[in-house]
């Protein structure tokens, strides 16, 4: 099966089987045994997930993680080059001041 539809009801063994085939893009396809397996909390509080509400969980997973992002209503960590760029200021700042706490010392 690849590719889930919200309109396809689903459970959580279908999911995790298609987690473990590498067909949610997520990881490669092995076998991974969970301690705790997908839909334990919901049905160990008594209450199971509906297999409408596991498509719709798949459907947002093979999304990719800026549709994930949006869907929760965050955005998806800056690009790395900004993140480069704000370190290699950070540090010229700090050259600057040592520099100049260097000049200024009695």
């Amino acid at each position: 099966m690849t590719g889930a539809r919200e309109t396809d009801d689903m459970n959580w063994s279908q999911i995790r089987d298609r987690i473990d085939h590498g067909e949610t893009g997520d990881k490669k396809a092995v076998e991974d045994p969970a301690a705790a397996p997908l839909g334990t909390d919901a049905e160990a509080g008594g209450s199971s997930t509906g297999g409408h509400h596991v498509a719709r969980s798949a459907v947002a997973e093979e999304a990719g993680p800026k549709a994930r992002a949006a869907a929760q209503g965050r955005t998806v960590a800056r690009p790395r080059r900004t993140m480069v760029a704000l370190g290699l200021a950070a540090t010229a700042v700090a050259s600057i001041i040592i520099v100049v706490a260097l000049v200024l010392a009695p």
